[in-house]
């Protein structure tokens, strides 16, 4: 699915986000405590990622979108436009605005990354970008999108004395302040967080919110077919690579969570998939049994007080197999 978490915690400010980028370096180690961001730099990172991706939507070709994504989101884009070829379904073509606010961090060796919040074209949504760069001579790639409901207001970025957001470095697994952050912070908290979307009424589920993405999921689970079929599903976080600490002591974690939805056709009988998604994998009806493939990229808020809960959301269906 591919819908924002709408939850009531007011309204977005510029600054939910860190950013970490600076101009091209001949090298791959460098010292970019003097090389801020500008807005300016970030918009023509946008700027570049809009042009193609526009050329990507109108041609329909996932093909184009390796020079302007990577990570978990290219495989989920990569999906959606294998569903827009095999159903011949048409969808508003993606399209961010500019920079509403960049906070600059510092790095002194590749990769670089930073984050910002833009407008959504011809919605009310935002999303919450993440920019990485891996080496001086590589260009800028979108890893991280999940979208946001625009009433979501999750404070203000912990900043450095020099200006710089603080950030986890997800190498040595400190905040880059030098403070040490809770033991197995910030993937043991995701790895719960998955362990509780497979089983809600299991241990982990106590420690978060029951927000809007856990309902949804736990709507849809329940909405499977069962007669005739075995439905299990299961879920698993990959590793965090992004983390920002807010000014209370609060947190903001970007996650990539990995969904697998099995159904176990029982003998003599089958399971048509049509009208859904998945008929683009299995045009007729499956027999045996069927594996549905999902990555959901979550923006998780950790608060100071409280528990975590996820307040955005951007995923869909990646593969499939079975008979």
């Amino acid at each position: 699915m591919r819908r924002p978490v709408h939850l009531r915690v007011s309204c977005l400010v510029a600054s939910i986000l860190l950013a970490g980028c600076g101009l091209a370096s001949s090298k791959d180690n460098l010292d970019l405590s003097k090389r801020a961001t500008t807005l300016a730099a970030a918009d023509s990172v946008i700027d570049r990622y809009n042009r193609i991706r526009s050329q990507a939507d109108a041609a329909v070709d996932a093909g184009l979108l390796v020079d302007v994504e990577g990570g978990p989101l290219l495989a989920v884009d990569r999906g959606a436009f294998y569903l827009r070829q095999r159903l011949a379904v048409s969808t508003k073509p993606v399209h961010f605005g500019h920079t509403r606010l960049l906070v600059a961090a510092n790095f002194d060796a590749y990769p670089l990354w930073f984050a910002t919040v833009t407008k959504t074209a011809g919605t009310d949504e935002l999303v919450a970008a993440v920019f990485v760069r891996r080496r001086s001579t590589s260009p800028w790639l979108l890893t991280e999108a999940p979208r946001l409901a625009g009433s979501t207001d999750v404070g203000a970025v912990a900043q450095q004395a020099d200006g710089s957001a603080v950030t986890l470095a997800s190498e040595t697994g400190q905040w880059s302040d030098g403070r040490t952050p809770a033991r197995g912070f910030p993937q043991r908290l995701v790895d719960d967080y998955a362990a509780t979307l497979t089983d809600p009424d299991g241990p982990e589920a106590a420690a978060f919110v029951k927000d809007s993405f856990i309902s949804q999921m736990r709507t849809l689970a329940e909405a499977q077919p069962v007669e005739n079929v075995t439905f299990a599903q299961h879920w698993s976080a990959m590793p965090v690579r992004h983390a920002i600490r807010l000014s209370d002591g609060g947190a903001l974690v970007f996650a990539t969570l990995e969904r697998t939805d099995r159904y176990t056709v029982k003998r003599r009988r089958s399971l048509s998939f049509a009208g859904l998604q998945a008929a683009a994998y299995f045009p007729t009806p499956v027999t045996r049994s069927a594996t549905l493939n999902y990555r959901h990229q979550v923006l998780m808020l950790v608060p100071a007080e409280g528990k975590p809960l996820v307040i955005g959301q951007y995923g869909g269906l990646v593969s499939a197999r079975g008979s």
